[in-house]
C-alpha cells in the first residue's frame, strides 16, 4: 500500500531567503485555514508537521473523506537543501528535460547533485541528446530550498500551486509527486 507525497519544492530559492519564505509560507497555509496551527506527529521524515485544516479542501481537486482519520496525513514546510525524488515512484531516477532519457547516466547524475547541498547543483551531458543541462532541471526531481511536502493528500488543484509559488516571491515551482 505504502504512502503517498506530493511536493512543491521552490526551484529558484536562495539558501539566504529559504527560512522567511518558508516561515511565510506556512503563516498563509493556517491563515487560509488549508493546514492546522497545531504540530503533530502526521508526517514522515520530519519530526512534526501541520494537519488538514478546516479548509484543506481548496487547496484539492475532491475532498478526500478518509484524509482526515489517517495518521500520515500531514504537511511539511522545509527550509534547507532538499532533493526530492518521487520515492517508489520513480521510473529510473532524474531523465533529461529534453529527451527523456535517464539510465545508464546515473553516475554523471550523482556527481551533479553531490555539491548540491553547498551551492547548486552541477551540469549533466545527456548521452542520449549530447545537451548539458543542470542537473536541477531534469525531472521529475527537484532541488529546493525551501518546499511544501503534503503527505496522502489528494491531487493539489492548478490555482494552489500557482498561489504557493506567488506567495514564495513568483519563484518558479516543481510538483513532484512519489511514494513510499
Amino acid at each position: 500500500m505504502g504512502d503517498y507525497f506530493q511536493v512543491i519544492a521552490d526551484v529558484d530559492a536562495g539558501e539566504d531567503e529559504a527560512p522567511r519564505l518558508a516561515a511565510g509560507l506556512l503563516t498563509w497555509l493556517v491563515a487560509a485555514g488549508i493546514v492546522g496551527a497545531e504540530r503533530t506527529d502526521c508526517v514522515l521524515g520530519a519530526p512534526l508537521g501541520n494537519p488538514p485544516g478546516p479548509r484543506y479542501e481548496s487547496a484539492v481537486t475532491a475532498p478526500d473523506e478518509r484524509l482526515r482519520t489517517r495518521w500520515t496525513n500531514g504537511v511539511e514546510v522545509f527550509a534547507g537543501a532538499t532533493v526530492v525524488d518521487a520515492g517508489q515512484g520513480a521510473d529510473d531516477g532524474p531523465r533529461c528535460p529534453h529527451c527523456e532519457t535517464g539510465d545508464p547516466q546515473w553516475d554523471a547524475v550523482q556527481a551533479a547533485i553531490a555539491p548540491w547541498p553547498a551551492g547548486r547543483p552541477g551540469d549533466v551531458t545527456c548521452v542520449g541528446c549530447g545537451r548539458t543541462t543542470p542537473v536541477g532541471d531534469w525531472v521529475p526531481w527537484a532541488f529546493a530550498r525551501v518546499g511544501v511536502r503534503f503527505w496522502n493528500w489528494p491531487p493539489l488543484r492548478a490555482e494552489f500551486v500557482h498561489e504557493t509559488a506567488r506567495r514564495l516571491g513568483g519563484h518558479r515551482v516543481r510538483v513532484v509527486d512519489g511514494k513510499l
